[in-house]
């Protein structure tokens, strides 16, 4: 028996520098000759079939996503036309180093982070990193013997990741490797990719609590984002939302909300990893709190980034939650429609 599975209606609007418009032909003369196409008519084509292709590859990808969700249970048993989900983000500024690491565990990583491949074009393949590299430290923080993180990978892996994350577009990396027997020194600049904006609805209409009223009557709006960039040399770790004004703030993986102007009550959590924290997750997860609350003065065109900060001080304090607070660390101008 075969299955049909109807997906719901979805609408992507991605903010993207425009490539190019429609080509214009010049229209016949009185004796029916017909004009060329100027130079920059044909480069105006070629770039609107290049934003054709863009557009249709992130559609088929979009819908291979849509599928699966739906086959997994994402939806549950809503139907198409009663699935509403808002989802938007801001640009985004992503660190990739192109590196893939063996990270299955402390024994891989004994002796460094073996190098299974890097990415054409990435930071660590125009750095000189090569396949079957052993990095033994990152700016001069070591990466041997540091045994196994909470979830079994190498611990490693993990300090590599978060030393990357820290860094500003054009820093310096140096890694300490070693290549067939011998040590070297491989350096150079990372570099960053910024991601464009993204508006996504999915359905008809999208009625998510925390987006419910986006704007006000005069169509002003900011924003808060959870997106897990604070750097970590602060002592600022990753958050999550669960509720803007009493109100649960979107879906799952969600992480920047769209809200009015004006004073906002945050319901905010932590993500800390447990290699910063001197308790263990029992009594995390029954010692105090967890949420705390954080009041925001949201602006026109402003993005709040929200994350935990880590009280050195009271790094032990598991009962009653005082080894965390809520913070805002940065905002940043950005269009908010």
């Amino acid at each position: 028996m075969s299955v049909i599975r109807f997906l719901p209606a979805c609408t992507a609007v991605v903010a993207l520098a425009s490539f190019g418009v429609v080509p214009t032909v010049h229209a016949s003369d009185r004796d029916g000759k017909v004009g060329a196409r100027t130079a920059s008519a044909d480069a105006r084509a070629r770039a609107t079939v290049l934003d054709a292709g863009r557009e249709r590859r992130l559609r088929e990808e979009l819908r291979v996503l849509l599928l699966d969700m739906v086959q997994s249970g994402a939806f549950g048993s809503a139907s198409p036309d009663q699935v509403d989900l808002s989802i938007e983000e801001p640009r985004q500024r992503v660190g990739s180093l192109g590196v893939l690491v063996d990270s299955a565990g402390a024994e891989q990583a004994r002796e460094g982070l073996h190098v299974l491949g890097t990415t054409p074009g990435g930071s660590a393949e125009r750095m000189g990193l090569r396949t079957g590299d052993v990095i033994t430290a990152v700016n001069g923080v070591g990466l041997a013997g540091l045994g196994s993180s909470d979830d079994g990978s190498a611990r490693a892996a993990t300090l590599l990741r978060d030393q990357v994350a820290a860094l500003d577009t054009g820093a310096e990396l140096a890694f300490d490797v070693r290549r067939d027997g011998r040590e070297l020194s491989v350096r150079g600049p990372l570099v960053s990719t910024w991601l464009p904006a993204l508006r996504l609805t999915l359905g008809g209409s999208a009625t998510l609590a925390a987006n419910a009223e986006s704007a006000t009557s005069d169509g002003l709006c900011g924003r808060v984002s959870i997106v897990d960039v604070a750097p970590r040399q602060q002592g600022l770790h990753a958050a999550s939302l669960n509720a803007v004004d009493g109100r649960l703030a979107g879906v799952a993986n969600q992480t920047t909300f769209r809200l009015p102007v004006g004073e906002h009550v945050l319901e905010v959590g932590e993500r800390i990893e447990a290699r910063y924290l001197a308790f263990n997750d029992r009594q995390r997860n029954s010692g105090g709190p967890r949420y705390k609350r954080l009041t925001v003065q949201i602006s026109a065109d402003t993005t709040y980034f929200v994350a935990a900060q880590l009280n050195d001080d009271k790094r032990g304090e598991w009962t009653g939650g005082g080894y965390w607070d809520p913070v805002v660390w940065r905002e940043a101008a950005e269009t908010c429609r």
